[in-house]
């Protein structure tokens, strides 16, 4: 009775050796021939199905690779250049500032004991007029912003640097009461930017940083000339107010000193006026002392004006 299972047969999965009996050697004695056997495995059908047989393994899944995300470096770098510029930047200003300071406080001369000046010799007298005002000048300013050092400046120019001119480009609203008319009995004059900027320069020091302006202190007729600067020049106007003034300045200028490489020069000065009219609030009498500074250019640049209080 079959209960499914096939029977093996008895050579089934084993090779026997046999001898070939037609196989002869040299005496005519039979050669046996050896054949190996091999152990195969052997395969039961059991209900259908067949035993015995070892599944192949299927190829292992590989775990999927993760991508790492890659960190953008631009932004980082974008600002370390935006650090090393911003520090290049301080650098170079700090080098400017450093030797601006240098040169201002570096002269080619020094002395260390404090000098009395002759006051007559030729130095301390040029020096004071180059910085001493009227009293016109200073009932229009006592101030010594920008405007007085550029009415300063003007003062120092030659004669021969002033010329004829016309009214191109004046305009008679930003300098009242001067206007520019175009009439005949009015010759405007002018004098160049560059005549200005070396003023500036000999009087203030080549580092002065005063910007051109017109030349007019106070809103009197003091100055008077209006900065162009598309013609490179500046260009005096036209005022029909009166100067003269009822108040009077007594000024003595009283002693002047060196000390390292300043110069310093004390001026007593007396404002007057009369019975009818006092002298205006700002204008103070007392001492005055005006200090100078000797630059790199063997030049005694204008430092300060300063009123010096009685204790």
């Amino acid at each position: 009775m079959n209960n499914g299972v096939t029977p093996n047969n008895p050579n089934n999965g084993t090779q026997q050796n046999t001898v070939n009996p037609h196989l002869q050697n040299a005496d005519n004695q039979p050669q046996p021939v050896i054949t190996q056997s091999v152990n195969v495995p052997t395969t039961q059908i059991v209900n259908g199905q067949p035993i015995g047989v070892v599944p192949q393994k299927t190829a292992e899944e590989k775990p999927k690779e993760v991508t790492k995300k890659k960190f953008n470096y631009v932004p980082i770098l974008i600002v370390i250049i935006l650090i090393l510029i911003g520090a290049v930047v301080f650098l170079m200003q700090k080098n400017k500032a450093d030797v601006a300071r240098l040169s201002f406080e570096c002269s080619p001369v020094g002395y260390k004991e404090e000098t009395k000046l002759d006051i007559n010799s030729t130095l301390v007298q040029d020096l004071y007029n180059k910085v001493k005002t009227n009293i016109r000048e200073d009932l229009a300013s006592v101030n010594f912003d920008n405007a007085m050092k550029l009415y300063l400046a003007y003062r120092q120019i030659a004669e021969d640097k002033i010329y004829e001119s016309n009214c191109n480009l004046f305009s008679n609203t930003v300098m009242e009461p001067y206007t520019c008319p175009q009439i005949e009995t009015f010759m405007p004059m002018a004098f160049k930017e560059e005549t200005m900027k070396l003023e500036l320069n000999k009087l203030f020091g080549e580092n002065n940083n005063i910007p051109l302006g017109n030349v007019q202190i106070g809103k009197n007729c003091m100055g008077g000339y209006q900065y162009i600067a598309k013609r490179g020049e500046f260009v005096k106007g036209y005022c029909q107010e009166q100067s003269a003034t009822i108040f009077r300045a007594e000024k003595t200028l009283t002693e002047a000193k060196s000390y390292g490489n300043y110069i310093t020069l004390t001026e007593n000065v007396k404002y007057i006026g009369n019975q009818n009219a006092e002298v205006p609030a700002n204008l103070r009498s007392g001492t005055y002392q005006y200090t100078f500074k000797l630059d790199t250019n063997y030049n005694y640049i204008y430092i300060s004006k300063e009123y010096v209080e009685k204790y």
